[in-house]
Parts: structure tokens; C-alpha cells; sequence
């Protein structure tokens, strides 16, 4: 990898392994606000609710993971080239 990118490379990575683990984290709060502003103000039964609540929390739990975990991945290879530019 050329030296512009082994530069870029760990703080794109810590960025996004922060940025998932945020989203993870938040993920029932921002779910419960999206499954409320789906209905736009109505109401539902508690069962419509229930299913949109856990759809949209599960959403934002898997994008938080994959974005976490291509984060920590990054970090990882970004750790592994510098130790070998080193040697």
C-alpha cells in the first residue's frame, strides 16, 4: 500500500469502529423514533408496534455491527502494515 493510504487507512478505521459501536448502542432509541415517525402521528395496535419497533431497532443494530466491525477490521490491517513497514 502506498503511504498515503497506510495514513488515511487507521483514521478512516477508527472513525467508523467508533462511529458502529455509537450506533449499536443507540439503536433502540433511534429505532423507537423511526418506528413513530413511520405511523406519522396515528395510531396502531400493540402488536403493529411491537413488530415495527423490533424491525427498525434490528436495522440499526446490524448496520451499526457491520459498520463496527469493517472499523476494528481496519484497524487490524492498518496495524499489521505498520508493524511490517517497521521490520
Amino acid at each position: 500500500m502506498d503511504k498515503l493510504k497506510l495514513q488515511i487507512l487507521p483514521k478512516v478505521s477508527l472513525i467508523s469502529f467508533i462511529a458502529g459501536l455509537v450506533i449499536v448502542i443507540s439503536s433502540p432509541g433511534w429505532g423507537s423514533l423511526a418506528a413513530s415517525a413511520s405511523l406519522g402521528g396515528g395510531s396502531t395496535s400493540p402488536e403493529v408496534w411491537a413488530n415495527l419497533l423490533q424491525g427498525y431497532t434490528n436495522s440499526f443494530t446490524i448496520i451499526g455491527a457491520v459498520i463496527f466491525f469493517l472499523g476494528g477490521l481496519g484497524c487490524l490491517i492498518s496495524i499489521i502494515f505498520l508493524e511490517m513497514q517497521k521490520q
